[in-house]
Parts: C-alpha cells; sequence; structure tokens
C-alpha cells in the first residue's frame, strides 16, 4: 500500500489515487508549475482506515439522506468514530516519517481531496474540511483524521445524495501542503465565468490568505484582464477592511493598514505575470481554469487549479441556424435531445475534456439554439492552439501521444457501421401493419436505440473534424503568411472523398438522361413536379424511371429538413424532379466529376509546396495532420449520410402509431403524431383505450404554434435581458449569470434556515457550503461580500440561479416579502 506519496509521483496524477485537489496539484508540480511543495495521502489510506474501524460499514449502509435529523445523528456518530481512532500504524508511521521535512520550511496546510471532487460540480470541494497553518506532527496527523471524518458531514452525504452518489461512493485523499506566507492571493478563472467571454481572466483577490476570496467574507478586489496582454479591462475595488493571515493557532482576522485598505491590492505587474500563468495553465489542462493563487516576495505561487465546469448560456441561431432553419416539431426534439447529449458526453470523455451537464442545443418557440458558450469552448480546438513552430515544437509529443484515439476513431467509426445499417435492415424489413400498438411503440424505441448507439462518437468526429482543420490553417499560417496562407491551405483541401459527391454524380447521370429525352425534359420543366410522379407520367420514360428508382433506393434516405416529420427524399421524390427542372433549365451542367483530375493535381502540387516548407523535424507530424484533415473532412460527411438513414424508418414508426391515433379518435391525420410530446405518446402506448382529450388538445396547440413558427423569423439571440437597472437599483458584482423575480427572504445564519420560504431570493451577508441546500430551494441570491469567484457565486452558477454579490447593505436595505428582481448579468437588484 502507498501509505504516502510525494506530488512528484506520477501515481498521484490519478484522481481516484490522490482526489481532484491532490491530483491537480501533482499534475501542476509535475509540469514545472510553481506549486508549493507537499505530499498526499492517498484514497487507499483513507480506506485502510475505514477498514479498521468496528462497524463502520454498517452505519455507512444504514444512513438515511432524506431524513435530516436523523442523518445529522448518524453523521455525527459516523466522524466521532473516525476522530477517535488511530490511523493505520503504516499510514502514522510514513506522516511521522516525513513531516519533520515538510514542517521545517513552515507550517502546513491540510486539505480534503475527495475522488469526487471536480466531477459533480464546482460546489463539490467546498463540503469538506480544511486546515490551515498547521504546525506540529501530532496536530497535522489529527487534522488528517477530521479531513478523512469531513466525508461524513451530513451536508456531504446530502450533497453526493442530491447528485446521484451512494453515501459511500466517494474515497478521501489529503493533500499536506507547505503554506505560503501570501501578502496577497485569491482566485483567477481563464474565462470570464459571468460573460462567457474566452478572451478575458477574471481575478479576485484580497490581503492575505485566499480564503477570505473563496468565502466571500470579505471586501475584495475584481480584476477582469484581457488574457493574451494581461491588460485590465475593467476593475472593480473595495474597501478591504480586515485580511486573514496565519496566526499563533491557525489562522485570525488583521486590521488592514488604512492606506491600503481602498487600493488595489495588486500592482499591474502582478497582473500581467497572474495572466500569464493562468494562460498556460490553462494550456497545460487544454481546459478553462479555475486557479488559487497566492503572492509571497514577489513570487506567484500556484495553490491549485480545476476545470470551469459551469458556463454562462448565451443561446444563439449562429451555430444552428444551418443545420436547423425550421421549427422543429416536439415528437423530434424529444427522441433526438436525448441522444444527442449522451452522444456529447461520451464524445466529450473520448476527447479527453471535462464533462458538460448543460443543454448544448435547446428549442425556444420550436425554433432550435445553440448554447454558444459552450459551442466556443469545446469547438475552439485551444487545446491544440500554437503560435509559433518553436511552441509547436515542444507541444508535438505530447499532442501525439494525447490525441492518438484521433487516428484510431476512423478505424473503429468504420468496424462498427456494418453492425448499425446490418441492424437498419432488419428494423426495416418488419411489416409494421401486422404489428399490435405496443409492438409498434417497441419498434420506435428499438429505432431509436440504434440511432443512439450508433450516434455515440460523432459528435466527437464534427468537433475533431473543425479543429483539425483549424490547426492545419495555423500550421499553413505561419508557413506561408497571412497572404498566401488561404490560397495554399484552399488547395490542400481542394479535392476529398465525399459521399455527398457521390451523390451529386448520380444525380448529375439522371440530368443527362432526362436532357437526352427531349419529351422527358419539356414534361419535368413544363409540368408539375408532384403531379408528374403522383399521375405515373414517368411511365412513358422506363429507363429513366428505372435510374431515378434506383437513386432513391440508393440515396432516398437524404432529408430534405432535420426533422422526421417533412419526408426524405423517398417520401417525397418530386423533390428531387424539382432539382432536376433547374439543371435542365440552366442548360449545360458541367460534370462533377470532369474536374476532379484537376484537383487533385492541385491538391498534389500545394502538398509538396506545403511539406517543402515544413521544418523536417516537423514533415511527419504536418504529413499525418493534413492526412487527418481530409479524412475527417470525408468522415463527418459519411457520417451524416448514414445517420439519416434512420429518418424513413422513424417516421414509418411514428406515422403508423399516429393512423392508429386518429382511428382511436385521438388525432385528424396521422402525421399530428409529431405535435405529441415523447411523454404523452408512451402514455397513450401504455394506457391503450379510445379518445383521449388532453393529448387531442397537446396536438392541436402544438401544430398551431408550429404553423405560426414557420411564418416566424426567429432572433438571432434568445431572451437576452439588456434593458438597463432602473434608477435607484441596488448595485454589486455580477456572480450568476440571468434574471429573477421573487419575494425577499433575509437570512442572517443558520437559525434563519428553517423560515426560508422556497422560490424566495435568498439575501445573506454571506454562505458558506453548509447553506448548499438553500441554493436549490431560492430562486436568485444576494450577498453583501464576497465576488463572482466566491463559493457562493459558484454554487448559484452551478445550481442555475442569478446571483449578485457584494451588494453593501442588502440586508439593511430590503425588507422580508418585498419583491425583487435579480439580474445575475448586470449585477443589479431591482425592487418591483
Amino acid at each position: 500500500m502507498h501509505a504516502l506519496l510525494e506530488f512528484s509521483d506520477p501515481a498521484a496524477t490519478e484522481t481516484a489515487v490522490s482526489g481532484g485537489k491532490g491530483a491537480s496539484l501533482a499534475r501542476l508540480t509535475q509540469g514545472g508549475f510553481g506549486v508549493p511543495p507537499g505530499v498526499i495521502v492517498p484514497a487507499e489510506s483513507y480506506r485502510a482506515f475505514l477498514a479498521s474501524v468496528p462497524g463502520l460499514a454498517d452505519l455507512a449502509a444504514a444512513l438515511t439522506p432524506e431524513d435530516a435529523p436523523r442523518l445529522h445523528a448518524q453523521c455525527a456518530d459516523i466522524r466521532a468514530r473516525l476522530t477517535e481512532s488511530p490511523l493505520p500504524p503504516q499510514v502514522d508511521a510514513a506522516l511521522r516519517e516525513r513531516l519533520p521535512a515538510l514542517l521545517a520550511g513552515g507550517r502546513v496546510s491540510v486539505r480534503s481531496s475527495a475522488t469526487l471532487e471536480d466531477l459533480a460540480g464546482a460546489a463539490f470541494a467546498g463540503q469538506h474540511d480544511t486546515y490551515l497553518n498547521v504546525e506540529g506532527v501530532d496536530d497535522v496527523i489529527d487534522a488528517v483524521r477530521r479531513c478523512f471524518a469531513s466525508l461524513w458531514e451530513d451536508r456531504a452525504v446530502r450533497y453526493r445524495h442530491e447528485k446521484g452518489f451512494a453515501p459511500d461512493a466517494a474515497a478521501m485523499a489529503v493533500v499536506i501542503q507547505r503554506m505560503v506566507r501570501s501578502e496577497v492571493a485569491g482566485v483567477a478563472f481563464s474565462m470570464n465565468p459571468i460573460t462567457g467571454a474566452l478572451d478575458q481572466v477574471v481575478v479576485n483577490a484580497a490581503y492575505g490568505l485566499g480564503e477570505t476570496v473563496v468565502s466571500g467574507e470579505g471586501g475584495i478586489d475584481q480584476f477582469v484582464l484581457a488574457k493574451r496582454t494581461g491588460e485590465v479591462v475593467e476593475q472593480s475595488i473595495s474597501t478591504k477592511e480586515h485580511a486573514l493571515v496565519g496566526g499563533a493557532k491557525g489562522t485570525e482576522r488583521v486590521e488592514v493598514d488604512a492606506a491600503r485598505r481602498d487600493v488595489p491590492c495588486l500592482a499591474e505587474t502582478d497582473l500581467r505575470a497572474l495572466a500569464d500563468m493562468v494562460r498556460r495553465v490553462e494550456r497545460f489542462y487544454a481546459f478553462p481554469q479555475d486557479v488559487e493563487w497566492a503572492l509571497a516576495e514577489g513570487e506567484l505561487h500556484l495553490l491549485q487549479s480545476r476545470p470551469v465546469t459551469e458556463f454562462p448560456e448565451r443561446w444563439t441561431r449562429d451555430e444552428s441556424a444551418e443545420r436547423f432553419p425550421s421549427p422543429v416539431t416536439p415528437l423530434t426534439w424529444d427522441f433526438t435531445m436525448d441522444g444527442f447529449h449522451e452522444s456529447l458526453t461520451y464524445s466529450l470523455e473520448l476527447m479527453g475534456l471535462p464533462p458538460f451537464r448543460g443543454a448544448w442545443f435547446d428549442r425556444f418557440d420550436g425554433y432550435v439554439y445553440g448554447n454558444q458558450t459552450a459551442v466556443q469552448l469545446f469547438t475552439a480546438g485551444q487545446q491544440v492552439s500554437f503560435e509559433s513552430l518553436d511552441e509547436l515544437r515542444a507541444m508535438r509529443e505530447t499532442m501525439v501521444s494525447q490525441y492518438r484515439w484521433v487516428q484510431e476513431l476512423p478505424v473503429t467509426w468504420a468496424r462498427d457501421l456494418d453492425r448499425y445499417l446490418l441492424a437498419l435492415g432488419r428494423l426495416g424489413a418488419v411489416p409494421l401493419h401486422t404489428l399490435t400498438d405496443d409492438q409498434v411503440w417497441r419498434q420506435m424505441r428499438d429505432i431509436d436505440a440504434l440511432g443512439r448507439a450508433y450516434f455515440l462518437p460523432n459528435i466527437a468526429i464534427s468537433i475533431t473534424h473543425g479543429v483539425l482543420h483549424r490547426t492545419l490553417y495555423r500550421l499553413v499560417h505561419l508557413l506561408a503568411g497571412a497572404e498566401k496562407a488561404p490560397v495554399l491551405y484552399d488547395a490542400l483541401n481542394s479535392f476529398s472523398e465525399l459521399k455527398t459527391s457521390l451523390v451529386n454524380g448520380d444525380l448529375y447521370r439522371l440530368y443527362r438522361i432526362a436532357a437526352a429525352e427531349p419529351a422527358l425534359a419539356a414534361l419535368l420543366t413544363g409540368t408539375d413536379r408532384r403531379r408528374v410522379w403522383d399521375d405515373g407520367l414517368l411511365e412513358a420514360h422506363p429507363r429513366f424511371l428505372f435510374a431515378f428508382r434506383r437513386f432513391l433506393e440508393d440515396h432516398g434516405h437524404r432529408e430534405v429538413e432535420f426533422d422526421t416529420y417533412v419526408p426524405t427524399w423517398s417520401g417525397q421524390p418530386w423533390v428531387v424532379l424539382e432539382n432536376l427542372r433547374l439543371m435542365l433549365l440552366q442548360g449545360d451542367v458541367p460534370d462533377p466529376g470532369a474536374r476532379e483530375g484537376d484537383l487533385r493535381a492541385r491538391q498534389s502540387a500545394a502538398e509538396r509546396e506545403f511539406l517543402a516548407a515544413v521544418p523536417e523535424e516537423l514533415r511527419n507530424f504536418a504529413a499525418e495532420l493534413l492526412r487527418l484533415a481530409r479524412a475527417y473532412t470525408a468522415l463527418d460527411d459519411l457520417e451524416h449520410y448514414q445517420t439519416t438513414r434512420l429518418n424513413p424508418l422513424s417516421r414509418a414508426a411514428a406515422t403508423e402509431l399516429g393512423a392508429r391515433l386518429v382511428r382511436r379518435g385521438v388525432l385528424s391525420v396521422a402525421e399530428d403524431v409529431f405535435f405529441l410530446r415523447k411523454r404523452t405518446l408512451q402514455r397513450l402506448m401504455e394506457n391503450g383505450g379510445g379518445a383521449d382529450a388532453e393529448a387531442t388538445a397537446e396536438a392541436a396547440e402544438n401544430r398551431a404554434a408550429y404553423e405560426r413558427q414557420r411564418a416566424t423569423q426567429p432572433p438571432r439571440v434568445w431572451g437576452q435581458d439588456n434593458a438597463p437597472p432602473p434608477e435607484g437599483a441596488l448595485r454589486g458584482l455580477a456572480g450568476s449569470p440571468g434574471a429573477a423575480e421573487g419575494p425577499v427572504c433575509l437570512v442572517h445564519g443558520v437559525e434563519d434556515f428553517a423560515r426560508f420560504v422556497p422560490g424566495s431570493v435568498l439575501v445573506a451577508r454571506t454562505t458558506n457550503p453548509a447553506w448548499t441546500p438553500l441554493f436549490y430551494s431560492a430562486v436568485a441570491v444576494i450577498t453583501e461580500s464576497g465576488g463572482p469567484l466566491s463559493h457562493g457565486a459558484v454554487t448559484a452558477r452551478e445550481v442555475g440561479i442569478p446571483a449578485v454579490m457584494a451588494v453593501h447593505g442588502a440586508l439593511s436595505a430590503l425588507r422580508d416579502g418585498e419583491v425583487v428582481r435579480v439580474n445575475g448579468t448586470q449585477g443589479a437588484v431591482s425592487r418591483l
């Protein structure tokens, strides 16, 4: 057993071993950052400790998270047994051997590092204990025991329960780290957590230890910096009356000199250095980071870094207008989005990116909007960005090993494609009219399950496609310069083996057949195309009809719109005939395959030019980058082509159910099934029976809304609250974006918890982890102190409610029951 691990030990970088905090410090230490020295008591030592305490497993199994008073007593019993029990001899001996050398350099902090921290939310870490400025081996060992025991605080057990984890799902590691006697400390986000701006660093700072900033219990200075330069974009300087510093016993509050209270606690040179460190940490982790830091004797120290887990929602049509140009019916949306977000979770894990718990797309008034902050964050490819060839040389080996999956994914995807296509064939062969209602409903869910399984890695394909091309363009730009780069990049990608090209070639061949028959050309250009198909007028042109039917067999699953409500080409063949009409009217349409040879030659020449310009030591890397960029272009196109094979099968099953609901008197026409929600259709299928007035009304209401939506131009940005706060509004710092209204409930301390009314605006001097349950009942939060990087603001963002911090005098200015509007984006509170 590893009773103790150094930060430099490779095993310490695993979260399951060292917890979220410990693993991060080990990675940062091994990455060369200025992390104060320390050691980790790993999770296996905690498990050995638990196993050494008789009866503890039975107590843990009997916990009752839903019964708060009983849970409080149960957890107190567990903690008492742990704090009164000795550590296992091997752990105790290892600590007594290592601690004297660590303590020789000064006092230490002893911090809990649970194995579930940073996996389920930014507020997770705040649930467990931290001890600062600890001296003496026995005191440190006692603090380790207490950190172990804090995993069983009733608030922590309830929090794990709310997040869906079993009471004993987490283990606890402990970080013992030399304290930095900081003059200034705080927290920095490598993106703006309120606006979502990725080119800004937000810093909250205070004199003394950083716990002042994290706890939100004192005045803080806030700086918004340009990420690239460290230049101050805006700042808010508060009155800092007290500082938290190391004392004889733990920490103590001391008064700040009057001359320093109202001036910035960080100089511009310090801010530039901090922005540089935060930028490097973000690059190291390939994702925006929440960084704890300290400044002592002019030197910056990195105390902690974790991924940013909550992002402000900014819904726009920027990413979705092309893919979802029209409103989407409720049934299609319900089936699609569950599978989409399953794929997102799978794909982000595959790509080595932190999980995203929000919605990537959402539907507002029928139209699909993208969460632009998340889209930019996860698709920007900042994890592989570089600004010079030297920087690329330094990153190359890490990129090659870290992104090996990029080379493997096309192979595994192609392997699994056959299974998907064969299963589709089996499902498509089922005669729906022979099935019972329940069996058709099962068929529809089987099609959905098959599509979800097939689609799991497909978002990774789309994101990687974009990242590869951005990376390739960056390299071309460095080699060829700003003027020549667009031309060279275009030539490098001038030809790809695409399924879309194959479809276009087959359509061109249909055009050539039609153009060769004047009577057929006249028919297609002079007669309504739907009538041509419905009245069987193509029967007089057997050669064309045979080729056309073959075309529909091969490509009839291509969608006209994303929505399954809208038939694909096979469901409305006159759409293809309309394309042919336009080609015939144009006349002398060029063969799309005729230029293939020229494009290949141009691409080959550009490739020779490109690789010749690449330094020799980067040439193999550049060649593989180019190959993968082209491969993913083809794969992204093929993935979409094969995904749409689901549409005809899904539509057939849905309309079959719709026809049966028509016979039951629920719907007017079969296609109205798409205007039911998935849960409604499930209820109708499970309950059976005849008419259902509620479902009939739902379908009619949603159809009417859909018709209105199709005639409406949706706004580019949804739900922006740009109206300036009214005169006399209380002002503070934006803590969690969004706006909400509700009655005020003043909470001065834990003694007021019982009187808090769900649906109220929580108003407090400050909050700490013990207050977390109130956040789930509140509609918004207002605090008198703290800032957007304090625990209260982070928890509000995690829960998804607006918050305004540092509203001075809020407890005096507001009254219980008065209704206010909290605008967490603008940092304003308005009385209504």
